[in-house]
């Protein structure tokens, strides 16, 4: 069924709005394969544009590397297409969990679990290890998909000035009382590109009993002395609760 006019009226003046005040987003068309070079058609219909790609997340280049191309098309000729399941009905291959545990090798963690992303991965993770007796407290700088998973989640929240350690200390003594204490923060930041001060962290965490959820999307593959993300930049393999990326 279509909108109605009223309806209509009310979206339209919505986005008129949104106009207004500078935040609406037209895409921008990318027509070639993500490289530090791309070809762009913007806006939608005009004639496309060689324009340097300085905000995709594909640090290392490898979506474009032709050893990971030709892995995918060995993927689709030996496995087909897709799972036709979800992980825990059907949808597990061995090839799944060989990744896991590379990954666990590899990040100095205990286990593994791949999700499509690490959004899904964030906005999963907290309700599935926190109750209501239990509090998260975030850097205020956090990435929007731990914000996102945070309000899922029925434990208390709260949150310390970005990268002050003397604030997070005196959030997790008002904390005391809590079943379980979560800090959060990212490894590296996303916006300003600053590095968590994951040293510190692990210290106050283990003076007042609390957990260490890292965000490293930022980082795994190229900070630290082997890639391993801002853990390893710090001295700290091994002492973080929680680790996406």
């Amino acid at each position: 069924m279509s909108f109605s006019d009223s309806i209509r009226e009310i979206y339209k003046k919505d986005l008129e709005n949104i106009r207004r005040s500078g935040i609406y987003k037209d895409e921008r068309i990318i027509c070639s394969p993500q490289s530090s070079e791309i070809e762009v058609e913007f806006p939608y219909g005009s004639e496309q544009k060689n324009v340097i790609n300085m905000c995709a997340n594909n640090y290392l280049g490898l979506s474009s590397h032709p050893e990971v191309i030709e892995a995918a098309r060995n993927g689709l000729d030996h496995r087909g297409y897709g799972m036709s399941s979800v992980r825990f009905i059907c949808g597990t291959q061995d090839i799944h969990k060989q990744l896991e545990d590379r990954l666990t090798e590899f990040l100095g963690t205990e286990d593994t679990i791949l999700f499509p992303s690490c959004m899904d991965a964030n906005a999963g993770v907290f309700e599935a290890v926190l109750t209501p007796e239990d509090v998260m407290i975030a850097d205020r700088l956090v990435h929007a998909s731990i914000v996102d998973g945070m309000r899922l989640c029925k434990a208390q929240t709260d949150n310390f000035k970005h990268s002050n350690m003397e604030h997070l200390e005196q959030k997790l003594q008002f904390h005391q009382k809590a079943r379980i204490r979560l800090i959060i923060t990212d490894g590296a930041f996303s916006m300003d590109g600053d590095l968590a001060k994951l040293d510190k962290i692990v210290e106050l965490a283990e003076k007042y009993d609390a957990m260490v959820f890292v965000d490293e999307s930022h980082s795994s593959g190229f900070i630290g002395k082997t890639g391993r993300g801002t853990h390893e930049h710090f001295g700290v393999l091994g002492k973080i609760d929680i680790i996406t990326t």
